[in-house]
């Protein structure tokens, strides 16, 4: 991706599949369909093709919005969605290497992660984890890997899980009940911006701010005590709390203990309604619906109220991206190779989410 006059740039790698994509942006405003008007929401803008320069070649582009857009570290990750990611264009030899790719986590969990980038809140720094780390993944280690693309490994942040809940939760309730089209190799972006998660973390005192290290307190040869108490003519210390100690960490104190500096959980207070918590898994089996209803509309009320309320907007989002291998529904049927794998998406941040809530 390329950034191009405040939008981005995807180039057009193989004709008939740029022509398809572009296609399908176009139907999305042009459609009287109510699944695609709705799909519509979940996705970029769409600003058409352009040809540009690019190195000494002129190159054919679609023009995207620039979902990063305004965020000083954007954090990134793609998600590809679906046990099947070949066409039904697509040939044996196609279908065998598609098959091979991300085998474990496309087998066990109907999606797969090709890549992404975090910046860590502990120091500001840019780490990437491209196609290799993600091929090595497997349920369980996937689990490891979101957590450092949450940073969730430093700190739980309910305020980024429930941005990104919400947005999956709609896609979720879209692919419940969309039978328009067929996805293949189609993804979910989660796009968070590191620095609002590092303040948000800060101001409900989950992450201590880093400050200037003290000067070290050192004696004089001169001295056999420091200086830094002062003797009063009554023999009575100055109420300073200092005991007239050192150690190898700087002066000791007898009014204070020193603060833990262990990282707690987020938990901002919420106004409208209280939150409750997640005690359970719920499989494609129960009825998710209805067990999940009240606890999802909370959460969208407490989503509008980090916005109303810290009058700010939003730093976190979800969207649907690639649609070269998006071909019209054949039949009036869910597209259950989609579905799977938004649902087993949705339970993990439900348990990333259950997690912090039980740990407050």
């Amino acid at each position: 991706m390329l950034k191009y006059k405040g939008a981005v740039l995807k180039p057009i790698t193989k004709v008939v599949n740029g022509e398809r994509e572009s296609c399908f942006y176009n139907d999305l405003d042009a459609s009287y369909s109510a699944s695609l008007k709705q799909l519509k929401q979940f996705v970029p803008q769409y600003f058409g093709k352009e040809v540009v320069p690019i190195g000494d070649k002129l190159v054919e582009c679609l023009v995207l919005e620039d979902l990063t857009k305004g965020l000083k570290e954007p954090c990134i990750m793609d998600i590809k969605i679906g046990r099947r990611t070949w066409d039904p264009r697509a040939n044996l030899d196609k279908i065998k290497k598609e098959d091979e790719k991300y085998k474990e986590t496309k087998r066990d969990l109907g999606f797969c992660v090709p890549g992404f980038q975090v910046y860590k809140i502990t120091n500001g720094k840019l780490k990437k984890y491209g196609k290799e780390y993600g091929k090595k993944l497997n349920k369980e280690s996937i689990i490891e890997a979101f957590k450092v693309f949450l940073n969730g490994d430093i700190a739980w942040s309910r305020c980024l899980l429930v941005q990104l809940l919400v947005n999956l939760w709609r896609i979720q309730n879209w692919a419940k009940k969309q039978t328009a089209v067929r996805l293949y190799s189609s993804s979910i972006l989660l796009i968070y911006d590191a620095r609002r998660l590092k303040q948000n973390l800060e101001i409900n005192g989950c992450l201590r701010q880093t400050k200037p290290k003290p000067p070290v307190l050192k004696r004089s040869a001169s001295l056999y005590r420091p200086l830094s108490i002062a003797i009063l003519h009554d023999k009575e210390s100055v109420r300073t709390g200092f005991s007239g100690q050192l150690n190898a960490d700087g002066p000791i104190f007898t009014n204070s203990k020193p603060s833990s500096p262990r990282i707690i959980n987020c938990a901002p207070s919420i106004t409208r309604k209280e939150v409750p918590t997640l005690k359970r898994m719920h499989s494609f089996h129960n009825n998710y619906d209805k067990d999940l209803q009240t606890i999802r509309d909370n959460y969208v009320y407490m989503l509008d109220d980090l916005v109303s309320e810290q009058k700010t907007e939003l730093w976190a989002t979800a969207k649907m991206i690639d649609f070269a291998h998006a071909y019209p529904a054949e039949s009036n049927t869910i597209d259950y190779n989609y579905l799977d794998g938004i649902e087993n998406l949705v339970k993990i941040f439900e348990g990333f989410l259950s997690e912090c809530d039980n740990r407050n």
